[in-house]
């Protein structure tokens, strides 16, 4: 069994919190317009589309695939090494969700790879456990 990760405290923004409470629950859930149907990510208090400040925090399917990817080779935070991967997977439902690539090494990343969430404990920076998503090859 591996060591927990320490990771930088999550930004908590006056609309991220659920998204943080849905991740420790193992579901990636965005919000979604409750009048058009719009997804919003990051998370926000009015709809891209339409305006309306109606919302729902809809569950995705957790695949999707690779649209972009970036490999960070200077460090930004103490807490992870690099070469950090990112991936940017543009998900079965349609929004575009970043995180870290798990499980692979970044020199098999092509655009359209199929890729699926993970979640991973971790510990915050200041102590306090919590849960990640992160990106990995679809199986």
């Amino acid at each position: 069994m591996s060591e927990t990760q320490v990771r930088p405290d999550p930004v908590m923004g006056l609309y991220d919190a659920p998204l943080w409470e849905y991740v420790k629950q193992k579901e990636l859930r965005l919000q979604r317009c409750a009048d058009c149907g719009e997804f919003r990510y990051p998370p926000g208090s009015h709809c891209p589309n339409c305006l309306s400040e109606n919302f729902e925090w809809a569950r995705l399917s957790g695949r999707g695939r690779v649209y972009a990817w970036c490999v960070f080779h200077r460090q930004y935070f103490p807490e992870i090494a690099v070469p950090n991967p990112i991936v940017m997977v543009q998900t079965e439902e349609g929004p575009i969700v970043a995180a870290n690539l798990v499980g692979s090494d970044p020199s098999v990343l092509r655009l359209d790879l199929p890729m699926e969430v993970t979640f991973e404990p971790v510990r915050w920076a200041n102590g306090k456990e919590g849960m990640i998503f992160q990106w990995r090859l679809a199986k």
